[in-house]
């Protein structure tokens, strides 16, 4: 709104030329010649008179008259500036020029220009200019309004003004300026006009920043139709309703400036009672502001209107209303807090109504502007604490939100960032930390609220603020909620635990049992008085066994040792004795489920079924009551939250079986707990090294005295993962020593008496399979035998029937019948001796070709080439294909070589690419050919393609160009890694220095073995 804008304006130049005896007159116009006498009309109209001589002291040029024209369709303002020149006449008098500009009042009401900011952008324009166009002004509100600026003029010329100093004679000047201008405002009502004297030393815009003080007491919609004066010259009946001029103006009421006139009886009288009234409740600026949003075009004769406009300014109480009409809005509510002062109305259902709204719009991107009316009411003693109670309600509602409308963490964050940005504005992040639990044992909300600082982060919530970290000391269930909830992410937990420096003095036991996640002193801290309790202790190793952190679950399990033996030697149902202390005295925190590691760094949280372990239920906000429909709610609400409780065995027992990785910096001690709360142990990593450790930290804790009457168990149940199988393991020696080295005779005793007798059964199972492995021997030797005798036999067959096959080429015969069809029978071909690509007798038999009998399936060569017809891909097309490639040299093999190319012809680039790799893996799968028969023959498919002899006579549409390609890049390849390999051979047997480069070989450009 206070924002520079640009206004068109009309101008008129009005005065004579240079040396002419005429009248004044219009000389130059905005549209020429035809507008002149509109323009003079103007003029005329809102003339002030005749100015006094350039000599006078006082009321010296420029005379400046703001004139409202409401027209019946649009409001226009009209500004006419007198002021001095050089000019003189025929007569030789001076020359008192005239300026005059006419604007549409649309912009400038929007705005709420006042008189001040009006002549600001008038005073610099000079006419006439060089065209009779239209004219823009360059609008610029000043940093003070001219209301301020009159409300100083109006106090230095008020009775006693020179005495006053400091603060409250500040105070007491404007509450006199306040005071005049109210009165001159009313006087206004009575429709007469009104000229102030005692402003002769004035300027001009000093005595139109009084107009705006006087003006800005009454709605803005006066303007409209008001006209003032910057000076008049006293004649009979002025031309303004409110102007600066003598004394003895006739028929107007003349005012002294500074001193209050008497207002008289009647609807002017009762404007300035409750317009000082209003001011004494509301605030001058709350008036003001009010004043200026009415902008309905009134005559200040028509009291009606304006006294009503009064009775509308309470912006509290419309503000209510509004609310219980459900017609609020930002600027209602924001206006209905700051009326509000002194932290009156605090307890009223209407101010809780109003803050409660003022929050909720303190989320959106457009309530800023309620930050300073609730950062007021915050800070102040009477309302602080319930503000702070309805924030904190606030930031729960948000999660609640969140977590019924599945909403995303994101989501969440942004809202929440936004109300706690207003907390720490107004530095309450202490006070609303102590409040987000509240003060019953509530399960639901306390989950809720650790959700909510989840969201916000340690950094927004407890970064650089003592007050926030000492809230959080005292607050121990919810803090421990938190940190359970944050020990998926270690970064988050590290994060969490630096602000509240556990390992300070000042820090409670139960924070300092969390040290060992922090900080390198981590035994010192645990060790220090008083010493944090075995619930603590269980705490802390749920979140780093939570979190998976091994090094962290090692230093747990160090510094917090006498904590955890507790509960693993204690009953099962309670803590055992010698705890180290009483949980704290907000209540015991709950035994926390562990959490799984699943769960991503600041990832979405959607809500889990109810009656789950670890599900958000909805909390029990004060004054609001969960939807009845919601079952989960009624549950909730008709069975309290279950009771807080210490640690047992059973929590550490789920604890040791919950992952063995975590354990494996401190797997001794994990062992020893184990036994003791009824867990196998797992044992060692089976390396030297690792059994080094684990050896030295399980003597170290077996000497300890406390543990003297569970030896018997440790060691019985220690040598289990030694003894059991596999024997021999690497380092078991280790582990054995320190088991055998435990201080109790009769214990070590035993266990030597365990080893010997698994060193005998050792011995026994080893004989026993020295004479298995005779036996397989010897049993593997006679199947070898066999084996090689059906390999000759067959390999004689083959090369019988190769024979064969070979014998009509040679002669020129019709040929002799074979197993597969007869010789003669293929079609033209190469005459060359038979290849390895003949049937095997371990590859099955070439498929029949023949017409299918009725009601049996089509051959395999008929579904070939109706594959071949069909858009069939590569895969398929060599699992139809490879039977018939195992005898490329009958009629069937021939045949289907020819179908092979007809889709070779009208497959892509990339099928084609893929067809002979599934051929090959189909040949060594499905028909279970040896590498070296699988080789001979696709070496053979693609010597026929290549030579052209692949189709015969029939085309077949084979294409030798992207075969040869194929073939040379596979060639290429081979050598190449042949190179490698000899390479890799000579620096095998050849030791070269580190750092020798290799000498680059000349290759000879003829050679074919590049």
């Amino acid at each position: 709104m206070n924002d520079a804008f640009t206004v068109e304006a009309l101008w008129a130049w009005y005065g004579k030329e240079a040396g002419s005896l005429a009248e004044y007159d219009v000389l130059h116009c905005t549209g020429g010649a035809p507008r002149r006498a509109m323009f003079s009309k103007y003029i005329i109209t809102a003339s002030l008179g005749n100015p006094p001589s350039a000599a006078a002291a006082q009321d010296r040029l420029p005379w400046i008259s703001v004139v409202g024209l409401p027209f019946t369709d649009q409001l226009w303002t009209g500004i006419s500036v007198m002021e001095t020149s050089t000019l003189r006449d025929g007569a030789n008098r001076a020359v008192v020029p005239t300026r005059y500009l006419l604007m549409d009042s649309a912009e400038l009401v929007r705005r709420r220009v006042e008189y001040t900011t009006l002549w600001d952008a008038v005073a610099p324009v000079r006419l006439p200019p060089e065209h009779d166009e239209s004219i823009l002004l360059e609008v610029s509100p000043p940093a003070v309004g001219g209301l301020t600026e009159g409300l100083e003029t109006i106090a230095d010329h008020a009775p006693g003004s020179t005495g006053a100093a400091g603060a409250a004679g500040t105070g007491e000047r404007r509450a006199a300026a306040v005071e005049w201008a109210v009165s001159v405002a009313a006087l206004l009502l009575c429709g007469s006009p009104v000229v102030i004297t005692g402003g002769g030393a004035l300027g001009a815009r000093a005595r139109l920043a009084v107009f705006d003080a006087v003006v800005g007491l009454l709605p803005y919609g006066v303007r409209s139709g008001l006209r003032v004066g910057s000076c008049i010259d006293g004649g009979d009946r002025p031309p303004t309703q409110l102007a600066f001029g003598p004394r003895h103006t006739p028929s107007a009421r003349c005012v002294r400036l500074g001193t209050p006139p008497q207002v008289p009886a009647g609807p002017p009288e009762d404007y300035r009672r409750r317009l000082s009234r209003l001011i004494e409740v509301v605030g001058f600026d709350a008036v003001t502001a009010g004043l200026r949003e009415l902008d309905a075009p009134v005559a200040p004769a028509d009291h009606g209107p304006l006294l009503d406009a009064l009775g509308r300014l309470d912006p509290f109480r419309a503000a209510v209303s509004a609310v219980e009409a459900g017609q609020q809005s930002v600027q209602l509510v924001a206006e209905g807090l700051n009326s509000l002062t002194d932290g009156e109305d605090t307890e009223s259902d209407g101010f809780l109504r109003l803050v409660e709204c003022g929050i909720a719009y303190a989320v959106d991107p457009g309530g800023r502007e309620l930050h300073e009316a609730l950062r007021r009411h915050w800070t102040h003693e009477r309302s602080g604490p319930r503000v702070s109670a309805l924030m904190a309600e606030a930031l729960l509602n948000v999660v609640l939100s969140g977590a019924e409308h599945a909403m995303d963490s994101a989501s969440c964050r942004t809202r929440l960032d936004a109300l706690w940005r207003l907390v720490e504005q107004c530095r309450k992040e202490a006070e609303v930390l102590r409040l987000l639990p509240g003060r019953t044992a509530d399960g639901r909300r306390l989950r809720y609220a650790a959700e909510c600082l989840c969201l916000l982060g340690p950094d927004r919530v407890a970064g650089g603020r003592a007050d926030a970290v000492h809230a959080l000391r005292d607050s121990r269930r919810l803090t421990l909620e938190v940190l359970a909830r944050e020990s998926a992410d270690p970064v988050r937990l590290v994060a969490w635990l630096t602000p509240l420096a556990p390992a300070a003095p000042e820090a409670p036991a139960w924070l300092r049992a969390w040290a060992v996640l922090s900080v390198r002193e981590a035994r010192r801290a645990s060790q220090a008085e008083p010493r944090p309790t075995a619930e603590d202790a269980v705490h802390v190793l749920t979140a780093t066994v939570g979190a998976g952190q091994p090094d962290w679950t090692a230093e747990a399990v160090r510094g917090l040792w006498p904590q955890l033996y507790t509960v693993a030697t204690g009953p099962g149902d309670g803590p055992g004795p010698g705890d180290g202390g009483r949980p704290g005295e907000d209540g015991a925190t709950a035994r926390f489920p562990l959490l799984p590691r699943t769960r991503s760094r600041g990832g979405t949280r959607k809500p889990s079924p109810a009656g789950t372990p670890g599900t958000p239920d909805v909390p029990e906000i004060p004054g609001r009551s969960p939807a009845p429909s919601d079952p989960a709610v009624s549950a909730d609400r008709a069975a309290p939250a279950a009771p807080f409780g210490p640690p047992d065995a059973r929590t550490l027992r789920t604890l040791l079986t919950a992952d063995p990785d975590v354990w494996q910096h401190c797997r001794a001690a994990a062992d020893v707990l184990s036994c003791l709360v009824g867990v196998p142990p797992v044992g060692p990593p089976w390396r030297e090294a690792a059994c080094l450790a684990y050896a030295r930290s399980l003597h170290q804790i077996l000497q300890d005295g406390n543990l003297a009457p569970f030896l018997g168990l440790l060691v019985g149940e220690l040598a289990g993962p030694v003894l059991a199988e596999p024997w021999g393991k690497e380092g078991e020696p280790v582990v054995l020593t320190a088991l055998l080295r435990v201080p109790h005779q009769e214990v070590a005793a035993d266990l030597s008496r365990r080893l010997a007798a698994r060193d005998e059964e050792r011995r026994r199972r080893q004989a026993a399979r020295e004479r298995e492995r005779a036996v397989q021997a010897q049993r593997l030797s006679e199947r070898e035998a066999a084996h090689t005798a059906r390999l000759r036999a067959t390999r004689r067959a083959q090369e019988n029937q190769a024979v064969r096959q070979a014998a009509p080429e040679r002669h020129g015969g019709t040929g002799l019948p074979t197993a597969t069809g007869t010789a003669g029978a293929a079609g033209p071909g190469p005459r060359s001796a038979p290849t390895a690509t003949g049937p095997r007798a371990d590859h099955g038999r070439t498929p029949v070709v023949g017409a299918a009998r009725p009601g049996e399936e089509p051959d395999p060569l008929e579904r070939l080439e109706h594959a071949a017809r069909l858009p069939c891909s590569s895969r398929d097309l060599a699992a139809m294909w490879a039977p018939f490639t195992l005898d490329l040299e009958s009629a069937a093999g021939r045949q289907a070589l020819v179908v092979a190319g007809r889709w070779w012809e009208k497959a892509q680039d990339g099928e084609r690419a893929a067809l002979f790799g599934h051929l090959q893996r189909a040949l060594l799968a499905e028909r279970q050919c040896s590498i070296d028969v699988t080789a001979d023959i696709l070496h053979e498919i693609r010597r026929l393609i290549v030579a052209g002899r692949a189709s015969g006579h029939s085309g077949g549409g084979w294409q030798a160009g992207p075969v040869l390609r194929e073939v040379r890049r596979d060639l290429r390849a081979r050598r190449a890694r042949v190179r490698e390999l000899r390479w890799i051979r000579l620096r095998a047997h050849v030791n070269l220095a580190p750092g020798t480069p290799r000498k680059p070989g000349k290759w000879n450009r003829g050679s074919t073995d590049r």
